[in-house]
């Protein structure tokens, strides 16, 4: 989308400190996407931002409610806007923050939807075979619901945050914070396989020459001219990582998977399987869901998806509080 003018370069800077807290492209893009909205309607009524006052912070509110946005979106796009209220104060470009006020949207609280434990084991067995293709979706299932990765921190993995005779995983996630995942057995053999099998074959297409490989394995990027959006991706993929990468699942072309591969892998397994459509985040969430129903104690889970705060991983309890209820009038003479 085409972004508004910034004038006075403070967008910008509010851009780069939240480059600087280690956000994420995605959610830089949306924050430029919120702003640039304010600031094209400040601009249609001749003023910039140093002009925000609680008359205008609350009629650029009205004017977001009023294009009919569901009500997640509108929260995101209220909270960017306290966001930078608060940046402006802090910088002294307006006096005081006139955002603390503004009241939010009422959201309903949605659960995740998730996986059947048959489900998965239906997807699993999709993935039967031997050539590289099949032993690297095995991989993606075995990672996205073994371990509980989001898509970004799958695509992200490099050779070297495998760590098979520890049993763990180094994961990459929000914000760049880093953390330790177990692998299981089962996600183990899956990546011994591919690893023994799958991947070498892999690697061997990038070596052909083939231009798409090699922009993402050669030290130099990709070729001159190319500007195809995986292609910037890629590049920022490899700059992100200080250089040369050396990712884990690799296409056949033998470029890094991106998040968009991973989504279409999940939709061609569930059509295999019979299944309704899953998605990688699903498959997250069914993680989490059935260790809960398990008995796993929900600040370890906290940990294991990288949640900053338990509050986030607390939706799980409901999905479990479910699972509860079903086991109840299953077996209770009474139910």
């Amino acid at each position: 989308m085409r972004l508004a003018a910034d004038p006075d370069g403070e967008l910008a800077a509010f851009a780069r400190s939240l480059a600087v807290r280690g956000l994420s492209a995605a959610t830089l893009r949306s924050y430029r996407s919120d702003l640039s909205d304010l600031l094209a309607w400040l601009a249609g009524r001749g003023l910039t931002v140093s002009a925000l006052d609680r008359r205008l912070v609350r009629g650029f509110a009205g004017h977001l409610g009023r294009r009919g946005y569901a009500p997640s979106s509108l929260a995101r796009k209220l909270s960017s806007l306290r966001a930078f209220c608060a940046f402006l104060a802090e910088r002294g470009v307006i006096p005081a923050d006139p955002s603390l006020s503004l009241p939010g949207p009422r959201r309903r609280r949605r659960l995740p939807r998730t996986v059947r434990s048959d489900e998965i084991v239906a997807l699993l067995d999709a993935t039967a075979g031997g050539d590289p293709l099949a032993l690297r979706d095995r991989v993606v299932f075995e990672l996205l619901y073994g371990c509980g990765l989001r898509s970004q921190e799958l695509v992200a993995l490099d050779l070297g945050d495998v760590h098979l005779g520890g049993g763990e995983l180094v994961v990459r996630g929000k914000g760049g914070k880093m953390r330790i995942v177990p692998l299981g057995d089962e996600a183990s053999e899956a990546l011994r396989r591919y690893l023994a099998r799958g991947r070498p074959h892999l690697v061997a297409a990038a070596d052909t020459g083939d231009t798409d490989a090699a922009g993402t394995l050669g030290a130099h990027g990709s070729p001159a001219g190319d500007r195809s959006s995986p292609v910037r991706k890629r590049r920022r993929t490899v700059a992100a990582h200080g250089g040369r990468r050396r990712p884990l699942l690799l296409t056949k072309s033998g470029r890094a998977l991106l998040t968009s591969d991973v989504r279409r892998v999940a939709v061609k397994y569930s059509r295999i399987a019979g299944i309704d459509r899953a998605s990688p985040h699903m498959l997250r969430h069914a993680y989490a869901t059935h260790m809960l129903e398990h008995g796993a104690d929900l600040r370890v889970i906290q940990e294991l998806l990288g949640h900053s705060s338990v509050s986030t991983t607390q939706v799980y309890t409901h999905v479990s509080g479910a699972h509860l209820r079903r086991v109840y009038q299953r077996h209770h003479p009474r139910a």
